[in-house]
């Protein structure tokens, strides 16, 4: 029998709420004002229908950024397009059945689909002089890492999980990483291929994969490496007949970060939040005794700096 699992973000969506399913934040955050001009990416620029996967791609790996907002000619924020929906669509998910119906077979003509065919319609997006803690809110009710910002109904920027940490994050919180992270690690082996990681990262609804064999980390698989191996163009020179068969059965070594980050238990929420802002994968793995307990990401400080 396989196990269906319910995407992390789903089923960890409960500790963030009170009885009555509203967020049980503490009394500070409801005491920021509207200062979502300071936090949001202003850098980010938009897209229109008509731009390619791949110029989303090239945009999410030089910006570094796993949302990217899709506008009309006036403005108005029409679509987004995440990291997470170009996992999908390149294999991992119900979206790559475009590709099979399509009958698209080499990496180029895949990655020149018109992204007004894969993005998402009717998105969330958040008005500049929302509260943060409305901004909170919904973010924790559709399980979002990140929103468009809008003024007067026009683009304006791109509000991240990331950002709002910094925001929030102190020197010293008192609470250690211990307490928040999440304790169900996913874990891929080596010799697994990129497809394999990607349809796990969207079954299980995780933008991150350490690789370990034999209880030896060897490293960690994100939405990053695989969304830079195509907007750095470096997979062309990965395949030698371009084909996206050839893309999809690249082994996990070829694509991962060997660069992850360890932490203890006890670490301090406000030193996790330092490291975090600093590493390459937006996560630390927990070790105690040698053994990987748990993974903390930005999502997990927040709630630790947030949730009574």
């Amino acid at each position: 029998m396989v196990k269906t699992y319910t995407p992390r973000r789903l089923r960890e969506k409960n500790r963030w709420l009170r009885s009555d399913g509203k967020p049980n934040f503490r009394d500070r955050v409801y005491a920021k004002g509207p200062e979502l001009g300071p936090l949001m990416r202003r850098d980010i620029p938009p897209i229109n229908t008509s731009a390619t996967v791949l110029r989303t791609c090239e945009l999410m790996s030089a910006y570094n950024t796993r949302l990217i907002a899709v506008t009309s000619g006036g403005g108005e924020v029409v679509g987004v397009l995440t990291s997470m929906d170009v996992i999908d669509y390149l294999g991992g998910g119900s979206r790559h059945n475009l590709v099979r119906v399509s009958g698209l077979e080499s990496v180029h003509e895949v990655l020149n689909v018109n992204i007004g065919r894969v993005m998402n319609e009717n998105p969330l997006y958040i008005d500049i002089n929302t509260p943060l803690h409305r901004v909170l809110e919904l973010m924790v009710s559709r399980c979002l890492g990140a929103v468009p910002i809008t003024r007067e109904n026009v683009y304006a920027g791109i509000l991240t999980e990331l950002e709002i940490m910094k925001y929030l994050s102190m020197k010293h919180v008192g609470v250690p990483a211990g307490r928040v992270m999440s304790r169900e690690v996913f874990s891929i082996p080596s010799n697994a291929s990129l497809e394999d990681a990607m349809k796990m990262m969207i079954s299980l609804g995780v933008r991150r994969l350490p690789v370990i064999d034999n209880t030896l980390l060897k490293g960690m698989i994100t939405w990053k490496d695989i969304v830079d191996l195509i907007g750095t163009h470096r997979v062309y020179s990965m395949l030698r007949y371009g084909l996206l068969s050839e893309f999809k059965s690249l082994k996990i070594p070829e694509v991962m970060s060997t660069d992850v980050t360890v932490i203890d238990p006890q670490t301090d929420l406000g030193k996790v939040a330092s490291m975090i802002a600093r590493t390459a994968t937006s996560s630390l793995l927990v070790v105690e005794e040698g053994v990987i307990t748990g993974i903390i990401t930005e999502r997990d400080v927040i709630y630790g700096l947030v949730v009574s």
